[in-house]
């Protein structure tokens, strides 16, 4: 009966038509729990002395099941923190509090502002994923970047991710992907937009209500459209930028797709960048609510950078630090990116890890002193 009524609780909270409906239970430990004991084993699978690979077999189980146990628990963070507007998370971008807008240049560009790719001579290539344990949310996704090869000077790039949450509930499902074109207008002045298809799907029979009408919506995807991006960028000389950028601008009507605005402004050396931005969500809470983002980000010996950043979302009412790291290389590079919650009731860590290629397209690397800059 506490747990009927706990479900109902849940649904009533998250009613609202413009936020993301879905139960958000209290964390529960795993179904199998998994302790060390006695000494650790010093032989293999089947090697050396026997009973071995009995006693390691055994382990691997007990290990996997614990796994599949903890993914099959519902998630502890609330439906907004898990979906966090539809973010793609760029370890850079979760490094510097979310506040790229104004310097995020390379495949963080697609995502966040496009005019950026006009502002760097690039050809990258990267690989991403990213993991949160609260909200049991996975992200996995590719992209590409070309401002080099086009005679006319403009800039495109494409990008997709496949994502879900809560597979131990209502299980949602997100695929994205991103077609972007950047434009310089002199030496000053960049415009871009990105057209986005995203659908989502989430499992049914998963609601407080069983398989209903209410509980779940009907047998089609929850959402399934084309939207899109537009961004502007203006260069204040060789270090200070500012933009402006809208998501979503054709209005879908839902909280899975909501339009926000942001603007940013950045400082930029080869060795040290700081950011500062704001954004409007208009969508998800019924009435605008604002997030407030800052980052900085130190390039030291020409190939490790250090990102630290705050985030602070009145929707969501969190404070989130974060931290970031990567190893750039002139033709590669490996980051990382983590977020945590501050003074809440359902507080996720956030991962985030990339590696990019960076294709010489033209024959000729970047200089130590614009490395910082071309490979961000």
């Amino acid at each position: 009966m506490n747990s009927d009524r706990g479900r109902r609780r849940a649904s009533d909270e998250n009613s609202s038509p413009n936020r993301l409906d879905c139960k958000v239970p209290a964390v529960r430990p795993s179904a199998v729990p998994v302790t060390r004991a006695g000494p650790p084993l010093r032989f293999g699978l089947g090697f050396g002395r026997r009973g071995g690979g009995a006693l390691a077999a055994t382990a691997m189980a007990i290990g996997s099941t614990a796994s599949t146990a903890a993914l099959a628990d519902p998630m502890s963070t609330s439906p907004e923190q898990a979906f966090d507007q539809g973010e793609v998370p760029n370890p850079r971008a979760v490094g510097m509090g979310g506040a790229l807008n104004a310097l995020g240049v390379s495949t963080a560009s697609i995502f966040l502002n496009p005019a950026n790719m006009a502002l760097a001579k690039v050809y990258h290539l990267e690989a991403l994923a990213s993991y949160s344990p609260e909200a049991k949310r996975q992200t996995y996704g590719l992209a590409i970047v070309d401002s080099v090869l086009n005679s006319s000077h403009i800039a495109g790039g494409l990008g997709g991710t496949w994502s879900e949450y809560d597979p131990g509930g209502i299980h949602r499902r997100w695929t994205d992907v991103r077609g972007a074109l950047a434009l310089p207008l002199g030496d000053h002045l960049a415009l871009g937009g990105t057209g986005r298809w995203l659908r989502a799907d989430q499992s049914l029979g998963t609601g407080p209500f069983g398989t209903s009408l209410a509980s779940d919506g009907n047998n089609g995807p929850l959402i399934n459209t084309i939207t899109f991006d537009a961004g502007a960028t203006v260069s204040l000389g060789d270090s200070f930028r500012m933009a402006v950028v809208g998501h979503n601008l054709t209005n879908p009507g839902t909280a899975l797709a909501p339009i926000t605005g942001a603007v940013g402004i950045g400082y930029t050396t080869p060795t040290f960048s700081i950011e500062g931005d704001g954004s409007l969500d208009f969508t998800t809470w019924g009435s605008a609510r604002a997030r407030l983002m800052g980052g900085a980000e130190y390039f030291a010996a020409d190939h490790y950078a250090v990102r630290a950043g705050w985030r602070y979302d009145w929707g969501t009412k969190i404070n989130s630090p974060s931290l970031g790291f990567g190893y750039i290389d002139p033709r590669w590079s490996i980051e990382l990116g983590l977020r945590h919650d501050l003074i809440s009731d359902h507080a996720e860590t956030l991962g985030t890890l990339s590696l990019r290629y960076f294709y010489d397209a033209l024959g000729s690397q970047p200089t130590p002193d614009q490395g910082g800059e071309m490979l961000r």
